[in-house]
This record gives structure tokens, sequence and C-alpha cells, in this order.
């Protein structure tokens, strides 16, 4: 797995493990709104969000 795929997996799981609380779509939403950021993340220091 490249580094861009690690980071945008790390930060969908931390948004994934931060939208517990919120039953069945907590998670499922925490987990997109964290890969996003993860991506996001990744087009700032690559230029490309992958």
């Amino acid at each position: 797995m490249t580094d861009e795929g690690k980071r945008i997996a790390k930060y969908a799981a931390v948004g994934a493990i931060i939208a517990i609380p919120v039953p069945i779509v907590g998670p499922i939403i925490g987990g997109i709104v964290g890969a996003v950021l993860g991506a996001n993340k990744n087009k700032k220091l690559h230029g490309r969000p992958y």
C-alpha cells in the first residue's frame, strides 16, 4: 500500500472511531469524512488525492 493509501485509511479509521457514539450510521459517515480529510491532506502534500 502506498503512503497516500495508508494516510487515507488512517484518517478513515480515526473518523469512524470518533463517530462510534452515534449508532449505525455514525461510523459509516465518520469513515467517509475521515477518508475525505485524508484525501485532501494527500492532495496538499502530493498534488493528487490518492
